[in-house]
């Protein structure tokens, strides 16, 4: 009789231990099926979707990048100083600089014309601001173009403050050629809106020996607005600040 019990509780007890592993099983083949269902599967392909997305904006802005420091490469091969500009070209190039002197990096007009300019017309402007002749070209042209921009003063015409007028350039003459690698022209400020005469100036250019290229040695302004003392001599570049 005892055996008899014994083996029905033996026979009991695999068989909740049976039922129990079966339940197990099934419980984690439930919570972990073999195939993902279809709401995981498409998280995955959209997670994929934007990695995939993200990479290739990533190679855009790397080409685009690279394709604006080739371009930076080549405007800045085609500014003065530049053996290959004449003077009239050359003129044009420095007054385009310092209208828009934020193209393409900021200052970038100010460290145009610094760059043009001889070691003497270089030192004058440095003199100007009040700065010592080893500061930082970054600092100087940062300086010059403060200088520039400040309201009420003539030469803010140059580089295009609010209270000044809009010009467009003419060249009047000829270029003076004096045959011993310099040169000087006549350049005049017109208002675009009446075409009355604003400026005239006189730019005094000298060649680099290494190249020939053309830099700045001089400029003369005569100012013909009622505000700026009207054809009362050449106000000197140099005095900008004072």
């Amino acid at each position: 009789m005892f055996l008899r019990r014994t083996n029905r509780t033996l026979i009991l007890a695999t068989a909740l231990v049976t039922l129990m592993f079966q339940h197990e099983c099934v419980s984690s083949f439930v919570s972990k099926p073999l195939f993902p269902s279809r709401q995981a599967y498409s998280t995955d392909l959209a997670l994929k979707s934007s990695r995939d997305s993200v990479d290739g904006d990533m190679s855009q802005l790397r080409e685009r990048i690279q394709m604006l420091k080739v371009k930076m490469l080549d405007e800045d091969m085609n500014r003065p100083p530049n053996a290959s500009l004449g003077p009239t070209q050359f003129v044009e190039k420095i007054l385009e600089g310092l209208l828009n002197p934020y193209d393409p990096y900021p200052d970038s007009g100010f460290h145009r014309l610094l760059r043009a300019s001889t070691k003497e017309w270089r030192e004058k402007m440095y003199h100007s601001i009040g700065a010592p002749p080893d500061a930082p070209e970054e600092m100087v042209a940062s300086a010059l173009g403060s200088a520039l921009s400040r309201p009420k003063q003539q030469f803010g015409i140059l580089v295009g403050t609010d209270d000044a007028e809009d010009y467009y350039v003419c060249f009047p003459s000829d270029v003076v050629d004096n045959l011993d690698g310099t040169c000087w022209l006549e350049t005049r400020l017109y208002d675009s809106t009446d075409h009355e005469l604003l400026v005239i100036t006189g730019w005094e250019l000298q060649q680099r020996p290494s190249d020939g290229a053309w830099l700045v040695a001089g400029i003369d302004w005569q100012d013909f607005r009622d505000q700026y003392r009207p054809g009362l001599g050449r106000e000197e570049w140099e005095r900008i600040c004072g």
